[in-house]
């Protein structure tokens, strides 16, 4: 879901180069530790057998959600899964779009993430495991192979480009010496190819990454990186004018601009870049909402997995429903710790308005943490005591703090992937990706027809936005939907003058539109850090080792993608329910095996620095 544009020329793929994304405030290898667990047959932790179906209440169905609910109850818990919304997946939302008297014309609309970066392997892991590596393929990014041709609208004037393409229609150079200059002189300010390096397979350093990056973080002298917006950076070790600032800002590298990122702290930026998160991704023919649905309703065994306690046909859903008959708009609005330890949780359902109080013996919340924080105020005001007294001070203040980016989406299904008909010698093709100083931004072009699923259609996102853009498609009421499609037609009409949209569009369920920032369970798209957000964002993902120390160890724990340092990608969604399932295995007697250290064992040897 990030906003940051895909490099190309550099991407880690194109260089050789293998890299895992190693968060650098915590360089636990995720991945290898599942791996590890998967090749002894067993899950990730294990509990103690006394307490074999305990219950766990799992706030939110999204990808962190599941991933928690499912490899809990694979080390012999009781997941019990609540859904706000009427479905599953959160922001993994794939929409299908098109005539449904016609599947094989019908199309998937990715209203939430719809790129995924190959070095985010904790996701991947569970993407092979419910098969939906095999359905997929290169996204197609602006300015890459996957794209075919790229079209730049950039103050009046349009550039054409394809790439591994046409030689007729190179990269303009001016895009290629952005780049360079970015990843040789400016990202060298920052140590980038050494921590690059150090993040991939054959030369991974977790003592070294933690060792460049804290240098950055909390330096011996000078300016911390905390301290500094990523437009500062450019300025400061850029050398670039402003007017290079400003075309670096709207175009990139003719690959998307950056400028919605230039309020963040640079730090926000270099964890993705050194990471690859920014590169080499993924579309999922599947859908991305796939991965989470599969990991309800699918046992185990069907997915190749060993389990304990539970009977082989044993899903998480039925665990769920056990509980829940009917698991979904179903919000929870209080939650109340009990002297014992355990919880009292008040769950509304949103239709009927009827509240049950029910009690677990532990819990994970994992939407975003901006609603945690507006149920502290919700219902009696003399419960806000007990809601207070879940998190400590510092953490309710970093939570309160938490800075989201809006984005919005508007999708066109199609009769047909027009912009695939073949050209004649040096002709350029329909339409494009196309990147625009305009309104519509970024307009994506997406062909299902390889897919071995239902879906084979095609669909044109007419604008993909970040922040003030995604904004401006805001508070048209009461039909914005119309005039929203109409507005951006007009304007790629205008930039492909004889193609008449209109003409192409499919004439059943063709459009759609989604804004995160109008959504009452989410309050925009993903987290990224402002300028001196450092310690907010170690206090939300140290949570997880809340009482360990003591040996009193919390069992109100905080998962999800605004947890993790890469807010924004789904990577770190999967691994802070990783951190959480290893917290849960240690509340109920358990812990990983001695062989294969998780992120509680590990956490004295790579913690995060801390400034204050």
């Amino acid at each position: 879901m990030s906003a940051i544009p895909s490099r190309t020329n550099r991407s880690p793929l194109r260089m050789n180069k293998d890299v895992t994304a190693l968060i650098p405030d915590f360089p636990f290898h995720y991945a290898n530790y599942l791996q590890s667990a998967a090749n002894r047959k067993l899950p990730p932790c294990q509990v103690d057998p006394a307490n074999y179906g305990q219950k766990v209440l799992i706030v939110g169905a999204g990808v962190a959600g599941l991933v928690a609910a499912y490899e809990a109850m694979r080390m012999g818990l009781h997941p019990v899964v609540v859904e706000a919304s009427e479905r599953i997946g959160g922001r993994l939302y794939s929409k299908v779009q098109g005539d449904p008297e016609n599947p094989g014309s019908q199309v998937l609309c990715e209203l939430g993430a719809m790129r995924f970066p190959v070095s985010g392997k904790a996701l991947f892991h569970y993407f092979r495991k419910v098969g939906m590596t095999e359905n997929s393929a290169d996204f197609p990014n602006p300015g890459t192979a996957a794209a075919i041709s790229t079209v730049v609208d950039y103050r009046g004037e349009k550039v054409y480009y394809e790439v591994d393409g046409n030689p007729a229609f190179p990269k303009p150079q001016e895009y290629v010496e952005l780049e360079d200059q970015f990843f040789d002189d400016f990202l060298e300010n920052y140590h980038f190819k050494d921590l690059e390096k150090a993040m991939t397979e054959g030369s991974i350093d977790q003592q070294k990454i933690k060792q460049l990056w804290n240098a950055i973080v909390k330096p011996q002298s000078g300016t911390s990186g905390d301290d500094v917006s990523f437009y500062a950076a450019l300025l400061e070790n850029s050398g670039w004018s402003k007017a290079d600032i400003d075309l670096f800002g709207q175009i990139g590298f003719g690959t998307g601009g950056w400028n919605t990122d230039y309020p963040n702290s640079i730090l926000e930026l270099l964890r993705v870049l050194y990471t690859g998160l920014d590169a080499d991704h993924q579309l999922m023919f599947d859908g991305s909402s796939s991965l989470p649905q599969r990991l309800w309703s699918k046992a185990p065994k069907e997915l190749g997995d060993v389990m304990l306690h539970w009977g082989e046909d044993t899903t998480v859903e039925a665990l769920s429903r056990e509980v829940f008959a009917d698991p979904f708009h179903k919000e929870v609005r209080h939650i109340e710790r009990q002297p014992d330890g355990s919880f009292r949780v008040a769950i509304t359902d949103t239709r009927t308005r009827k509240t049950q109080q029910c009690h677990f013996p532990s819990v994970i919340y994992t939407p975003h943490v901006r609603i945690l924080d507006k149920l502290r105020y919700s219902g009696n005001p003399q419960s806000l005591p007990a809601m207070n007294s879940l998190l400590p001070i510092d953490t309710w203040e970093a939570i309160m703090y938490t800075h989201y980016m809006q984005s919005a989406k508007i999708f066109a299904a199609t009769q047909r992937p027009f912009w695939n008909d073949p050209v004649v010698g040096d002709e350029q093709r329909k339409m494009s990706i196309t990147l625009s100083d305009r309104l519509t931004r970024g307009t994506y072009l997406v062909d299902y027809s390889a897919s071995k699923g239902d879906y084979k259609g095609s669909g044109i996102f007419l604008s993909y936005t970040w922040n003030d853009d995604a904004l401006k498609f805001l508070g048209d009421r009461p039909a914005p939907l119309p005039q929203h499609v109409e507005l951006c037609t007009n304007l790629l009409d205008n930039i492909y003058p004889g193609i008449n949209l209109n003409e192409q569009y499919s004439t059943v369920n063709a459009f759609v539109e989604h804004n995160w920032e109008d959504q009452p369970l989410y309050l925009g798209a993903f987290k990224m850090n402002l300028p001196g957000q450092y310690e907010y964002q170690r206090r939300i993902f140290s949570q997880f080792m809340s009482g360990i120390d003591t040996g009193n160890p919390d069992r109100f724990i905080l998962a999800g993608d605004d947890v993790s340092w890469t807010a924004g990608w789904a990577e770190g969604a999967v691994t802070t329910a990783i951190n959480a399932l290893n917290k849960l295995a240690v509340c109920f007697g358990g812990g990983s095996q001695p062989a294969n250290p998780g992120p509680v064992e590990s956490w004295e040897q790579l913690k995060p620095v801390e400034l204050s």
